[in-house]
């Protein structure tokens, strides 16, 4: 009989004594939730960037390699591993979040032609959930890269490997302000990134190349290359090609119009191909 009354006042007391347990404040759950953002994935389990299923390789050499990476609307990378500098060229307008290993989530967005340089030693996630396709080329730096820098107006002003607004644009709406055929971007102590534009019959030569050259066709591009006074290749969006050092260079805008594309240049090849 003693048990059963002791059951009975159990049953009544238990939701006296769990009001009496305060909940959680709002300020202690964003606190979680916080926690949780500041740090969402770990590193461990990375996949090297060459098993990361979008990211598709397009040409490697002892200098660089060279990946066409292609995200479909909501949907998100595997995590994977940035052990290597590398610069991207952004291909179409990007709304993308990039989810560093330990780091908060980045919300990014850029302009079609964008380019930009990572150090590397990362892990991260891309994702789409913006729902919209995001598009690069991202050229890995095998060698150390040393220090880096932007160049050219307002250096300081953009982020590193971003290049500057080419006058180009300018030069349509006044006369006054000259074509600009090729715009430096960036530097450090191994590599070179310049923006070059095509239009109008203003082909781009290079007599006598004193190092090897990366190139990456731009967004609507429409490429026709010589190399040495003959025909190398046609290029559009997202090809690439190396170009030797000490071989001539011809580039032109196959529809008259105006083609952009990016130079990756190699500054110790010249001296290794003339080994």
């Amino acid at each position: 009989m003693k048990i059963a009354v002791l059951l009975t006042l159990a049953v009544v007391l238990a939701p006296a004594v769990a009001a009496q347990v305060p909940a959680p404040s709002p300020s202690d759950v964003r606190k979680d939730i916080q926690i949780e953002v500041q740090s969402p994935i770990k590193t461990e389990g990375a996949v090297p960037v060459k098993a990361e299923p979008h990211h598709v390789l397009l040409f490697q050499n002892d200098y660089v390699h060279v990946y066409n990476v292609t995200l479909p609307p909501l949907d998100a990378t595997l995590l994977h591993q940035h052990d290597l500098p590398y610069i991207y060229l952004t291909l179409g307008t990007t709304d993308v979040i990039n989810a560093v290993a330990g780091k908060p989530e980045a919300h990014l967005t850029l302009e079609d032609g964008s380019t930009r340089y990572a150090a590397g030693g990362f892990a991260h996630i891309a994702r789409t959930d913006a729902g919209i396709r995001f598009h690069n080329v991202t050229a890995e730096l095998a060698h150390p890269q040393g220090s880096t820098r932007n160049l050219g107006v307002k250096s300081g002003d953009r982020p590193l490997g971003g290049c500057p607004e080419s006058d180009a644009a300018g030069a349509k709406r006044n006369d006054q302000v000259p074509f600009e055929q090729m715009v430096a971007c960036f530097e450090s102590d191994e590599v070179r990134l310049d923006m070059v534009t095509i239009e109008g019959g203003k082909d781009y030569e290079e007599a006598a190349p004193r190092a090897a050259t990366l190139l990456i066709a731009m967004s609507n591009a429409n490429l026709e290359v010589s190399l040495g006074g003959e025909h190398a290749a046609f290029l559009h969006e997202a090809d690439v090609l190396w170009l030797p050092a000490g071989t001539a260079r011809k580039l032109v805008d196959l529809l008259g119009t105006k083609s952009k594309f990016v130079l990756i240049t190699f500054k110790d090849s010249g001296v290794a191909a003339a080994r």
